[in-house]
């Protein structure tokens, strides 16, 4: 795709506490206006996620094989059409334009090819940290851009990572930093 534009998309996903919060993906749109996405997520979701869930093949969890990596799997990328019926289209969703012009096709091959990288690290899925919006940022980071959410939006996971703990093995939390409880 010979990308013209390139926007950061924030879209509803849930309510934590009675705040919404949002999930993050790109959006590239070509001179005749056709329109593509690069999202970010788990490869798979957990076993308590698909009990009595059907699918054309049969009961979903028939097949279910745990990841190594986790409940959720590794973070992985898709791109397609951004259409009606996407797993990620919502006319509503708010937008921070990143670039057009020239510079857009630049960085959306830049951006599906850090996506692309990111994917192949094998980084295990969490969703209270290192999650879809903090993978899409990351692959943003890896093209030289700190973008901003869209405004009064938020998107849990989509800062950069705190740094390592000093003392190995020993894991500490920054006050007010939520916890998810098993």
């Amino acid at each position: 795709m010979n990308a013209v534009r390139v926007d950061l998309m924030a879209s509803a996903a849930g309510k934590i506490g009675g705040v919404t919060w949002h999930h993050l993906f790109l959006l590239a749109m070509d001179a005749s206006g056709k329109l593509q996405y690069l999202r970010a997520g788990p490869q798979c979701l957990p076993i308590e996620w698909l009990a009595r869930r059907r699918t054309q093949y049969g009961d979903a969890a028939e097949d279910f094989e745990p990841s190594a990596a986790g409940a959720y799997g590794v973070i992985s990328f898709a791109t397609g059409p951004y259409e009606p019926g996407g797993v990620d289209f919502d006319p509503a969703a708010a937008n921070v334009t990143l670039v057009s012009g020239p510079a857009a096709a630049r960085l959306w091959e830049s951006a599906q090819g850090a996506a692309k990288a990111l994917g192949e690290e094998g980084i295990a899925y969490d969703p209270s940290g290192r999650g879809a919006n903090w993978a899409l940022m990351e692959a943003l980071r890896r093209c030289g851009l700190q973008p901003e959410v869209p405004p009064k939006r938020w998107a849990p996971g989509a800062a950069a990572p705190a740094p390592e703990p000093e003392v190995p093995g020993v894991v500490a939390r920054r006050l007010g930093q939520a916890v998810m409880l098993p």
